[in-house]
This record gives C-alpha cells, structure tokens and sequence, in this order.
C-alpha cells in the first residue's frame, strides 16, 4: 500500500511539473522582429555618388547631399550645404580633369539611420597643364536615412595614401 501511495504521488507531482512547464512555454514566448538589410540601398546609393564623381558631375553629387551635409579633405572642411558643396566639386574639377576613377566599397556598415561606407579611389587625373597624376585615396561616407525612404549623405572625407 505504501508503495502504491508513493506511486501515486510521484505520477500526481510529474504531471503537475509538466504541466507547469507547458504554460510558461506557451506563455513566455519571444519574438524578435528583424531589422531590414538597408545595406542594398547604401550600396546603391553610393555607387550613383561614385558615378556621380567618375562623370565629373558637381551637380548631380551635390543632389546626393542632405542640407547640413559636409565634404572634408585630409581632414579639413571644404564645403557645407549642396550649394556649397556643388561649387567645391565645380571648382576641383576645373582644376583637375578626371581621366579614370575606379572606385571600391569595401564595408557598409548600418546602426540604425546610419550608413558609413568605407572605400578607395585609384585616380587618374589631369591638371590644367597637362601633367598627369595617378593617386589612391580613401573614403569614408556617412549617410543618413529620411523618413521619406530616401538616404542622404551627411559626411564624405578622403584622405591621399601613401
């Protein structure tokens, strides 16, 4: 008799654990909702800008540029706002024609409303008079992302490698 007491509540306690465990499973569940890959849209984004650049295009690479945004140059600002910037990129291609631009992305990375697309240059350019240079030139871009949809750079900067 014993025995079978024992038995008894051994089943009753197994059973209640069980079922214990079936309403905190059903009742603690965890859904992530995941976040859209923008990266596709970066990419794309920044090659129209790299296009943009190769064709020598000052306005077209200014219309890629939110109000406030800004183009550095070995760490110095050069220009602020799309009209500004679009001056700056008239000015330096007057002064240095572009014969080929071959340009990489080598990482996209996005937190948020934030791209930052890391690349190179490999130049070949033409001055005024003639004489040619060849330069590699690192870049980073730092776009931002509209409640339109739309992604706008905030930030380009290149430095010259050695």
């Amino acid at each position: 008799m014993f025995f079978t007491k024992m038995k008894c509540l051994f089943v009753v306690f197994i059973a209640s654990m069980m079922i214990a465990l079936a309403a905190c499973n059903s009742t603690n569940k965890v859904t992530a909702t995941p976040t859209p890959d923008r990266s596709p849209d970066v990419r794309a984004d920044m090659g129209k800008y790299n296009q943009c650049f190769s064709q020598m295009n000052a306005d077209c690479m200014a219309s890629l540029f939110a109000p406030k945004g800004a183009v550095y140059d070995t760490g110095l600002l050069q220009a602020s706002g799309p009209d500004a910037i679009r001056s700056y990129m008239n000015q330096s291609f007057n002064a240095a024609h572009i014969v080929s631009l071959n340009a990489t992305i080598d990482s996209i990375d996005i937190n948020g409303g934030v791209g930052v697309v890391l690349g190179t240059y490999d130049e070949k350019t033409t001055n005024a008079t003639g004489q040619s240079s060849e330069e590699k030139v690192q870049y980073v871009a730092e776009w931002i992302y509209r409640s339109n949809g739309q992604w706008l750079l905030n930030r380009v900067s290149t430095v010259i490698l050695q």
